[in-house]
């Protein structure tokens, strides 16, 4: 035989040869892309399944309400809310829904997140929160918020570190014109030995204030509170507020919780962190059970703050926490 022939026997090898890992690569890729796919349609069939399982209910009217009281109404259909924008209204208050998405009467599931725009004019609007911020943050807001920063003050703080906002003037959510003068309290941190501050001691047990009372010379007088959603023994109220100075000698007025519990009080540990950054947020824990729904907490708190608390409970109740008005977390207690 020539060598033409040769030749092309041999370079028909080499190109058979050559297509194998292609189709090596080809039959890969196309069980790659099955896989994915296979995936994909799990994940949204798992997804859907989920939100499918959460009740329909009705989205209530939150035009003219305050936000407050539309967070509340929001709060117990189980839905949420994000502030879309400001508009100026002549006939509604500043700071009230003017209006809102889905409207009134859209039937929605739980958990859904009704979008408001809210009533502003040019010449007021809510005091933003400075609370926890640094005093540089804190005046660059004010600045950003067409405000004007006044006398900055110190003062010893145990609940704030050193260089934060520990109080303003004039207080958050407090309706201000543009140029009004901001006044500011800075914390300069723990106070030296000689100093009584007095710490936060709400939602914490009766033993901790009186053994700090009595190790600071400090009296205490006590109210009882029967209706209280805490476990016995919790502190509910103070006054003076914490990082209060105090004298030796000085009272400390308390509420204290005394449930009427027939049996052994059944209590769960709730624990939750809100996460760091530059603002306070609005936090809300609610509690569910066979009497209805009862606030555990109800107040702006600062980035990064603890819950940490007993919260008691019936037969079958549940817990909610709510940030900003955004329901985060639900748990079931039995």
């Amino acid at each position: 035989m020539s060598n033409e022939f040769f030749n092309e026997v041999a370079n028909k090898k080499s190109k058979n040869k050559a297509k194998r890992p292609n189709r090596k690569i080809a039959f890969i890729a196309v069980t790659l892309i099955f896989f994915a796919g296979l995936i994909y349609v799990s994940v949204d069939w798992a997804l859907d399944a989920l939100i499918h399982t959460r009740k329909e209910v009705p989205v209530p009217d939150l035009t003219s309400k305050k936000i407050s009281e539309a967070l509340d109404l929001l709060a117990a259909s189980n839905l949420a809310m994000k502030k879309a924008g400001e508009e100026i209204s002549p006939d509604a208050a500043p700071g009230s829904v003017v209006r809102q998405i889905p409207s009134q009467g859209s039937v929605v599931r739980e958990g859904r997140i009704i979008r408001v725009w809210v009533s502003a004019t040019e010449e007021e609007f809510a005091m933003p929160n400075l609370i926890g911020m640094t005093l540089r943050n804190a005046q660059l807001y004010v600045r950003q918020n067409g405000l004007m920063t006044g006398n900055t003050d110190n003062a010893y703080s145990n609940e704030y570190e050193k260089g934060s906002v520990i109080d303003q003037t004039p207080k958050v959510d407090s309706m201000v014109r543009k140029g009004s003068v901001v006044s500011l309290i800075i914390s300069n941190g723990p106070p030296p030995a000689d100093v009584i501050l007095i710490p936060e001691f709400r939602l914490k047990k009766l033993f901790e204030l009186t053994r700090w009372a009595s190790s600071n010379d400090i009296e205490v007088e006590i109210k009882d509170d029967p209706k209280s959603a805490f476990p016995n023994g919790t502190i509910t109220e103070q006054s003076p507020i914490a990082d209060s100075e105090l004298k030796r000698g000085s009272t400390v007025y308390i509420t204290v919780s005394r449930r009427k519990v027939e049996g052994e009080e059944k209590t769960y540990r709730l624990h939750y962190e809100l996460p760091q950054g530059k603002n306070s947020s609005h936090v809300r824990v609610v509690l569910i059970d066979k009497d209805g729904e009862k606030d555990i907490i109800n107040e702006t708190k600062t980035p990064g703050s603890k819950i940490d608390m007993d919260v008691p409970y019936g037969s079958e109740s549940k817990i909610r926490i709510y940030v900003n008005g955004i329901l985060v977390r639900e748990r079931e207690v039995k």
